[in-house]
């Protein structure tokens, strides 16, 4: 009984000290979300010739959250990475699995996408514009912003 009316003195001492129950300043701005990467960001950052599945998955968010669907979904697939769990069956890689941060070269793997969907007679329309897409982002990331605001 003495350990619990300790305990509860303790708090109430504090509690009256800093005339406040609110955590300190610094957690608050942990809690605030972070604002995504726009894809100007992005272009500053990623090589689409040398790039990972994790930079394909912050494009095809960002792409996603601006609208675009359907490029979106083109960048999403080569994100995309089945890992062996062991036991026979698989499980989607994480942002951590080391496959996902395997460089590769976004344009070869577009245009193979374009070989092998022309070969089967399929619809290459949204690859053609992703191919587009990546040619304007390699574009965006070498040249810099220009600020219309000064």
């Amino acid at each position: 009984m003495q350990v619990n009316s300790a305990l509860y003195t303790t708090a109430a001492t504090q509690v009256n000290k800093s005339g406040s129950n609110l955590p300190p300043t610094k957690t608050d701005k942990a809690a605030e979300p972070q604002k995504p990467p726009s894809i100007r960001d992005l272009a500053q950052s990623i090589d689409p010739a040398n790039m990972s599945r994790n930079e394909a998955r912050a494009m095809a968010d960002a792409l996603m959250k601006s609208g675009d669907g359907d490029l979106s979904s083109v960048f999403f697939s080569h994100s995309i990475m089945l890992v062996p769990t062991g036991d026979g069956t698989f499980r989607n890689a994480t942002e951590s699995d080391p496959g996902m941060s395997e460089k590769f070269n976004m344009f070869d793997a577009i245009r193979s996408n374009i070989e092998f969907k022309q070969s089967k007679g399929l619809s290459i329309e949204r690859d053609l514009s992703a191919l587009s897409f990546l040619e304007k982002f390699k574009i965006m990331g070498d040249s810099p912003q220009v600020d219309t605001y000064v």
